[in-house]
C-alpha cells in the first residue's frame, strides 16, 4: 500500500467554487432551463455531474432557446449580458471577482494612455474576455520569449491573466522595464495559484512520485504539471482515478497528490482511495 499526501490546497479555488454553487442555486431556485455559456470550468467530470442535475452547457447566446444562462468564472465578452438580457433570459453572472478586478485595471490603465500588456494564453477565455474590454494596441504574451521590443509602446500597462505565475510576470516585467519609459505593472495573480504552485513543489520534495489531478483542458493544471515536472519529480497529469492502472508506479513509494483550481473534490477523493487500494 503506497503512503499518499495530498497538497493542503489541492481542487477548487474560491472563484470556482463559487460559480459552480451558483450554477446549482440559480437550478433550485428558477427551475430548468439553465444553461452554462461555455464549460462553467475546465473539468469535464463536473461539466458532466452538472449536466447530469439538468444544467446544460452552450457555446453561444443563439444555442439558449429561453430560461437563465450563467456567466462562467472565466467571465464573459463585452456585451454579451447585455445581449442576454435583451433576449429575455435571466442572467446570473458568476464571473470571479479577481478576473472582474483584472478586467477593471485593464479599463483603468486604458483610460490612463498605456499599452496593455496581459501575461497569459490569447486563445484561453479569461483573457478573450479581458481583451474585449482593452485597445486594440493591447498585446498579450505568453512568457518573455514572447516580448518583442517593436511591440512595445514607451508607456506600458502590464497585468496577467489570475492563474498566471508570478515568477512568469516578473519575468515579462523585467523585460519590459528594459525597453519603455515607464512601466506600471499590477499583480493581478490570484494568491491561491502562487500558494497551490509553493505547496505543490514543497510536497514533490517529499515524495518518488507526483499526482497533478485536473482536467487536461485546464490551463492552470497543466502549469502546475510542468512546474512540478521541472522541478526533478516523476510527475503524472491525469484526469481521474481510471487512470492510474496505466501509470507507472513502484510498489510502495509515498506519492505526493495536488490538484488544479479547476478540480472538484470528489475527483481527488476518487484519486486518492484508488492510489491507497493499489498494490
Amino acid at each position: 500500500m503506497h503512503e499518499v499526501k495530498l497538497a493542503v490546497s489541492a481542487g477548487f479555488c474560491f472563484g470556482v467554487e463559487r460559480a459552480v454553487k451558483m450554477a446549482v442555486l440559480a437550478l433550485d431556485e428558477f427551475g430548468g432551463p439553465v444553461y452554462t455559456l461555455g464549460p462553467i470550468i475546465h473539468n469535464p467530470q463536473e461539466v458532466l455531474r452538472l449536466q447530469n442535475m439538468g444544467i446544460k452547457m452552450a457555446h453561444t447566446l443563439d444555442e439558449i432557446p429561453g430560461g437563465t444562462v450563467v456567466i462562467r468564472s472565466h467571465g464573459a465578452p463585452k456585451g454579451v449580458i447585455e445581449e442576454a438580457e435583451k433576449r429575455g433570459l435571466k442572467v446570473v453572472d458568476a464571473t470571479c471577482p479577481l478576473v472582474q478586478r483584472l478586467t477593471e485595471r485593464v479599463m483603468e490603465l486604458a483610460d490612463e494612455g498605456y499599452q496593455i500588456v496581459v501575461v497569459g494564453e490569447s486563445d484561453h477565455p479569461e483573457v478573450m474576455a479581458v481583451l474585449s474590454y482593452a485597445p486594440e494596441s493591447c498585446l498579450v504574451v505568453r512568457g518573455p520569449e514572447c516580448v518583442e521590443s517593436g511591440n512595445l509602446n514607451k508607456k506600458v500597462g502590464l497585468v496577467a491573466q489570475t492563474t498566471q505565475s508570478l515568477e512568469n510576470l516578473r519575468a515579462v516585467a523585467s523585460l519590459c522595464i528594459c525597453h519603455c519609459r515607464e512601466v506600471r505593472t499590477y499583480n493581478t495573480i490570484c494568491h491561491a495559484t502562487h500558494k497551490r504552485g509553493a505547496e505543490a513543489l514543497e510536497l514533490a520534495g517529499q515524495v518518488q512520485v507526483m499526482i497533478v489531478v485536473g482536467g487536461k483542458n485546464s490551463a492552470n493544471t497543466a502549469r502546475l504539471a510542468k512546474a512540478v515536472i521541472q522541478g526533478g519529480t516523476k510527475t503524472y497529469h491525469i484526469e481521474s482515478a481510471d487512470e492510474l492502472s496505466s501509470l507507472e508506479i513502484p510498489t510502495g513509494v509515498p506519492i505526493g497528490i495536488t490538484a488544479g483550481a479547476s478540480t472538484p473534490g470528489w475527483v481527488i477523493v476518487e484519486v486518492m482511495t484508488a492510489l491507497k487500494a493499489m498494490d
